[in-house]
C-alpha cells in the first residue's frame, strides 16, 4: 500500500506542484454530484484508495496536458461525492464523529494536492501549513515542500492515516469492551458530597 500511495503522490504532486510556490490556478467547476449514498467506513476508505483509478483520457488538443486536466476534473468530482457520502454516513450514524472528521481531513489533503497551481499565489502559506500540520499530527515529522524527502514524508503520513483509520474501524467492538472493562478507573474518584463532610 505504501508503494501505491507513493506512486500516486509522485504522479500527482509532480503534475500539480510544478512551480516552486504552490497556489491555486483556478477552481474547476464540478459537475453536480450524485445524491448521497450511505456507505460504511470501509466503503469510504476503499473509495479514497481508488480515487485515481480509471480516470478519463482526453484526446490530445492544443491544451498543455488535457489528460491531466480531465483527470483532475474527475478526481475533484469524486472528492466532492465522497464529501457528500461521508456526511450522509455520519448523519445515518454509520460512522462516528472521530472517523468522520479524520476522513474529511484526508479529503482536504487530497483536494489540496490535486489542485493545479501557479507561482506567486497568496494561498501558499495556507497550503504549506495544512500539509505540515497533517504530517506532524500523523507521524510527528516536520514537513516542507523544499525538503528533498517531502513526497516520501507525505506518502508515509497518508499511509499511516489510512492504516490507523482501518484499524479504528476493525477495533470498534474491542474498544467498546475495553472501555467497559476500565470503566472510570482512568479518572480520579469524585469528591464526597458536601453533606457527608459535615457529618
Amino acid at each position: 500500500m505504501k508503494l501505491r500511495i507513493a506512486v500516486l503522490l509522485v504522479a500527482w504532486l509532480g503534475c500539480a506542484l510544478l512551480a516552486e510556490e504552490p497556489a491555486v490556478l483556478e477552481q474547476v467547476v464540478n459537475p453536480a454530484v450524485a445524491p448521497a449514498t450511505v456507505k460504511d467506513g470501509y466503503a469510504l476508505l476503499n473509495s479514497l484508495l481508488t480515487l485515481f483509478e480509471n480516470l478519463p483520457v482526453t484526446k490530445k488538443s492544443s491544451e498543455p496536458d488535457p489528460q491531466v486536466s480531465a483527470g483532475l476534473t474527475e478526481v475533484d468530482r469524486r472528492l466532492s461525492q465522497l464529501g457528500v457520502d461521508s456526511k450522509a454516513a455520519m448523519e445515518a450514524s454509520v460512522i462516528d464523529k472521530i472517523f468522520y472528521y479524520r476522513y474529511r481531513r484526508m479529503l482536504t489533503i487530497f483536494k489540496l494536492i490535486t489542485m493545479p497551481i501557479i507561482r506567486g499565489e497568496l494561498l501558499k502559506d495556507l497550503f504549506m501549513r495544512t500539509f505540515n500540520d497533517f504530517v506532524w499530527d500523523v507521524t510527528y515529522e516536520n514537513w516542507s515542500w523544499e525538503d528533498k524527502d517531502s513526497i516520501p514524508k507525505m506518502a508515509a503520513a497518508m499511509e499511516e492515516e489510512f492504516v490507523q483509520m482501518q484499524f479504528y474501524l476493525d477495533s470498534r467492538q474491542a474498544r467498546a469492551e475495553f472501555k467497559k472493562k476500565i470503566g472510570k478507573r482512568i479518572l480520579p474518584p469524585p469528591p464526597p458530597p458536601a453533606s457527608a463532610k459535615k457529618k
